[in-house]
C-alpha cells in the first residue's frame, strides 16, 4: 500500500535540472563579462588597454584594474569622464553609474 501526502513540499529533483540551474546563470555571466570587456576595449582603445583589465560591475561601479600606479593616475585624473561617458553609451541607461580604478599586477 503506498501513501500519497497531498501538499507536501519534499520534490525530488534530476540532477542534470540541478546542474542546469547552476550552470546556466555561471555561462550567462560569462558572456555579459565578455561583452563587457570586448566594449572596454573599444572605448579605452587599444594604448589603454594594454595596461586595464576589467573586473566586474557592481552596483552600477565598473571595477577597472590597472597594472602600475602611472596609468592610475593618468587615466583617473585624465580620461575618467571621457570613459565613463562612451562606456555609458554602450550600454542600456543606468548599467554603469561609475568606474572605479585600482592598481593590480596582472
Amino acid at each position: 500500500m503506498t501513501k500519497h501526502f497531498k501538499g507536501s513540499s519534499t520534490e525530488v529533483k534530476k540532477l542534470g535540472d540541478m546542474l542546469s540551474n547552476i550552470v546556466m546563470p555561471v555561462k550567462k555571466a560569462g558572456k555579459r563579462n565578455k561583452n563587457l570587456r570586448e566594449k572596454w576595449k573599444k572605448v579605452a582603445g587599444e594604448v589603454i588597454s594594454e595596461h586595464t583589465e576589467v573586473g566586474m560591475v557592481k552596483s552600477g561601479i565598473l571595477h577597472i584594474e590597472v597594472d602600475s600606479a602611472t596609468w592610475l593616475h593618468h587615466i583617473s585624473s585624465f580620461k575618467k569622464e571621457e570613459l565613463l561617458a562612451s562606456i555609458q553609451n554602450e550600454f542600456k541607461r543606468g548599467y554603469i553609474s561609475d568606474i572605479r580604478f585600482r592598481v593590480t599586477t596582472f
